[in-house]
């Protein structure tokens, strides 16, 4: 399988200008010019044009580049195909590839070639996938980062400490008979706790990138027909909410992601909290509750007419714990003595906006990216990791916390070095260094076709 020549489109099967086959492995160079009408004008890093041909027929014209191993991106010989963006052609050049001799990838089969041949580590690799179903500008930043190696550097860096204290451990093995001590039992103890609490960090870094990754969820809430729907519709910048004068009319949770300051935002639109007239209407403000206490960010909205009612007191009682935003909504009903007096009487510091015409939504933007900004101080220098590398992050901490217990105890140094180097080993997991087949399998097959 794995000096299998694969080819497969890199590019998704729709109609569009261009396509892009890739091929790689040893034959690759022989499949590809068996097919092309000028294979002498295929040289390394150069693009060739010509016919792809079927039986002497022409297929379609393309453009042929050919990057001969290990410069290239699986370290093997690699030809990509650059034809036009039809999927019947796509589907017939593939065809003949099959019929020359190379077989079709398998889902992130290029990417752990590439892996395999030492051109990107496993975190790299898990980038290139996170790249690609990025979601946001965000995303796309960390990912980028951690493909030129983010992660990999901080996993060197703590996987050298380990080795150089391992070292000094395992030297006063060796001269012991001298009685020469390279490193106390006291000083390997401080060296261990800093090397948990860069390990502790890390993991903390992953945590909150993994939290940012999924999206930030922020709630509007209010009575009904106060405009909830309106400011959905305002803040995606499309009629995603049917808008009423009919109080109620939203009864289920609407939920839509949109970018704020680069960073993804789970809108939830919810139902109008009031007393319920139906049953449907009940269950609808009671996940509105719901989803009040599960959200990061509350955006809480009054009409601009009625003022800062009763109901409006009771219903603020339900995020009095939570962030909040605090917004007037309807503006362009009323006068800025009408605004000021509500936040005279409250106390609040109410944004005005009217979800109308727009008036006052960037002031409500910038107040969610301030919040993001402030609870995330650290959102900016945290990573993208899974659930694998917290993981491995855990269990290396508990390693080391049985480290630190045996130089407490003066334990033997061989049995310290044993354990020194059973956390080498599982840090080692975080680059693939050190994996299981089927752990490298479950990760590549998450990857989609063509990559």
């Amino acid at each position: 399988m794995l000096f299998d020549t694969i080819c497969a489109p890199a590019t998704a099967p729709v109609n569009s200008a261009l396509s892009v086959i890739r091929i790689s492995g040893r034959d690759s160079l022989a499949v590809a010019s068996s097919i092309f009408s000028n294979p002498a004008k295929i040289l390394d890093r150069h693009a060739a044009y010509g016919s792809i041909l079927s039986d002497g027929e022409i297929v379609d014209d393309v453009i042929l580049l050919f990057y001969k191993g290990p410069k290239s991106f699986t370290g093997e010989d690699v030809v990509e195909i650059i034809c036009h963006g039809n999927p019947v052609i796509v589907s017939k050049i593939m065809k003949l590839l099959f019929n020359k001799g190379a077989r079709a990838a398998l889902p992130g089969e290029f990417t752990q070639r590439a892996f395999l041949n030492g051109k990107v580590d496993l975190t790299e690799a898990e980038a290139i996938n996170t790249l690609i179903n990025s979601r946001s500008d965000w995303e796309i930043k960390k990912a980028l980062e951690q493909m030129h190696g983010a992660i990999s550097k901080i996993v060197s860096l703590i996987k050298d400490r380990i080795i150089e204290l391992k070292a000094d451990i395992e030297a006063g093995i060796d001269f012991s008979e001298e009685d020469i001590e390279f490193v106390s039992y006291d000083e390997a103890k401080n060296i261990a706790l800093s090397i948990k609490s860069d390990l502790e960090d890390f993991l903390r870094r992953c945590r909150v990138g993994e939290r940012v990754s999924k999206g930030i969820d922020v709630i509007l809430a209010g009575r009904p027909n106060v405009g909830k729907s309106s400011l959905l519709n305002l803040i995606l910048n499309e009629d995603r909410a049917i808008v009423s004068d009919i109080p109620g009319t939203t009864r289920d949770i609407i939920r839509e992601s949109v970018q704020i300051g680069g960073v993804r935002i789970n809108l939830t639109d919810t139902a109008g909290i009031a007393e319920p007239g139906d049953d449907i209407e009940r269950i609808g403000i009671e996940l509105s509750k719901k989803k009040i206490s599960d959200a990061s960010i509350v955006v809480a909205i009054i009409d601009a007419r009625d003022g800062f009612t009763d109901r409006d007191r009771e219903i603020f009682e339900l995020f009095k714990d939570k962030r909040v935003i605090y917004v007037i909504n309807k503006k362009d009903l009323v006068d800025e003595k009408s605004l000021d007096n509500i936040r005279k009487e409250t106390g609040i510091d109410f944004i005005a906006i009217s979800a109308k015409s727009g008036d006052g939504f960037k002031e409500l933007e910038k107040a969610i990216a301030d919040i993001i900004n402030n609870d995330f101080v650290d959102y900016s220098d945290s990573f993208i990791a899974d659930a694998r590398i917290q993981s491995i992050l855990n269990e290396a901490i508990d390693i080391l916390c049985r480290i630190i217990s045996l130089f407490e105890s003066k334990e033997l140094p061989e049995i310290i070095a044993s354990e020194l180097n059973e956390l080498i080993y599982k840090i080692s997991e975080i680059t693939g260094e050190i994996s299981a087949d089927d752990i490298l399998g479950s990760i590549f097959r998450r990857f989609c076709i063509g990559k």
